[in-house]
């Protein structure tokens, strides 16, 4: 089955006083729903490499040839994971120059699923924000994006994309209030950004610190994963070590399970039982906690807000997107680790002033379908994973878990909240 899909994947977007870019939504960015045969498998491509087609005209003051060598570095930031088994290839350019005058004509074709004469991914340089204008976006603000148009939902597999690229805003007018412009090198860093998420990964969230606390010590700089939602100062497009666990999740190389760890476990509310979802989990090597560091949402592969609590009644629960296997409400899987001994932590999705990452900037199926994120509840930020789980246990009490090349850990793993409400009220009789 070939289904235009209509979400965007990313919309960059620069925020003028700051130094902080916000970027559109590592796990997967889209999960088969129950409609299909594979509920709760992550798209990817299929093909590999995966092919592009580039624009013919120029991208701000770079020329055609430099456009071309910027996407093209950018793509094989994300070849380069040694874990990884994905690649791209410039199967040649466009047939004519995509412009203002012609985006509409150009989106109208390849919006068309069934025509198998248009490009599988289109990259569109918009020499001075013209098409941005045309599209209805605010040029200066936003750098780009990258969007699925088709997909194949019997093999859960995309079969079609696009991207296009904001030239404003590196064609050499310096940084105002009227005209936001950023260097080459940031550019770049955003362009291999959005090429994470056409690939089909979603943010993540480590050293959330960096953004919140104004201070981000080097180790902490070197764990921030590309795929944050926010591009902050001095981020380079070198991936870290939870870009590489995502992307070798997806598209795994013959040695990504036999040279690495898994842990896997659920995040439960004070029961013990209930499972909670939407809920930032992050292993953490005990020797080097800052940098080697994978995050995981929890509930990640369910569909976005049934069956948790904390969910308002009023939300629809029947989206098209996730699994409704209840036992994968507060289901975490963190792959991809070095081998070393872990802690295991969980925090609340950022949900805060101007830079929350909902929507746009969302994590996980909560913040990216429903435009907001859970609180952490319970009396512990961040809640540790502890085992053997007490009510009287202390907000800094944790146990470590090993996580073995080739092995896959998951007893003794699920983070329980301290301090929740309690399942049921005085009134009424539970299992």
């Amino acid at each position: 089955m070939n289904r235009r899909r209509s979400v965007y994947f990313a919309i960059l977007m620069l925020v003028m006083g700051t130094t902080v870019v916000p970027v559109w939504a590592g796990g997967p960015l889209y999960v088969a729903g129950p409609s299909t045969p594979h509920p709760g498998q992550a798209y990817r491509w299929a093909l590999n490499p995966v092919p592009y087609q580039t624009d013919l005209g120029a991208l701000g003051n770079q020329t055609n040839a430099q456009a071309n060598a910027l996407v093209a570095d950018s793509f094989n930031v994300w070849h380069s994971a040694s874990t990884a088994n994905i690649s791209f290839t410039n199967t040649g350019q466009l047939s004519s120059d995509v412009t203002a005058n012609n985006i509409a004509a150009f989106q109208n074709a390849i919006d068309n699923c069934s025509d198998p004469t248009q490009p599988v991914n289109a990259v569109i340089y918009d020499v001075n924000g013209s098409i941005m204008t045309a599209l209805g976006n605010d040029n200066n603000s936003i750098l780009g994006f990258s969007a699925a148009i088709c997909s194949d939902d019997t093999a859960i597999t995309y079969t079609r994309g696009w991207t296009v690229l904001n030239g404003r805003f590196i064609d050499g007018q310096p940084n105002s209030a009227t005209h936001a412009s950023v260097s080459v090198a940031v550019f770049k860093t955003v362009v291999t950004h959005e090429f994470g998420h056409l690939i089909g990964l979603d943010h993540s969230q480590i050293n959330l610190n960096c953004l919140t606390d104004g201070s981000c010590p080097a180790a902490d700089m070197a764990g921030l994963p590309i795929m944050f939602p926010i591009l902050l100062d001095n981020v380079t497009d070198t991936l870290k070590t939870d870009d590489i666990a995502a992307v070798s999740v997806l598209y795994p190389a013959s040695n990504f399970s036999s040279t690495t760890g898994r842990i896997q476990g659920s995040v439960r509310f004070s029961d013990g039982e209930t499972p909670a979802q939407g809920y930032n989990v992050i292993a953490r090597q005990t020797t080097d906690p800052r940098t080697t560091a994978v995050s995981c949402v929890s509930g990640f592969l369910f569909t976005a807000a049934a069956g948790n609590p904390l969910a308002p009644a009023a939300l629809d629960e029947e989206l098209p997107y996730g699994s409704q296997d209840p036992s994968l409400i507060g289901y975490y899987d963190i792959q991809g680790l070095p081998p070393g001994d872990y802690t295991i932590e969980v925090e609340a999705l950022y949900d805060s002033t101007d830079y929350a990452f909902v929507g746009g900037s969302g994590v996980g199926p909560i913040g990216s379908y429903l435009g907001f994120q859970y609180k952490l509840p319970g009396s512990c930020d961040p809640q540790y994973l502890n085992y053997p789980s007490s009510p009287g246990d202390s907000c800094s009490a944790k146990t470590t878990v090993s996580a073995v090349a080739g092995t896959v850990t998951n007893t003794n793993t699920d983070v329980i909240f301290l301090g929740t409400q309690p399942r049921y009220d005085s009134w009424e009789d539970g299992p």
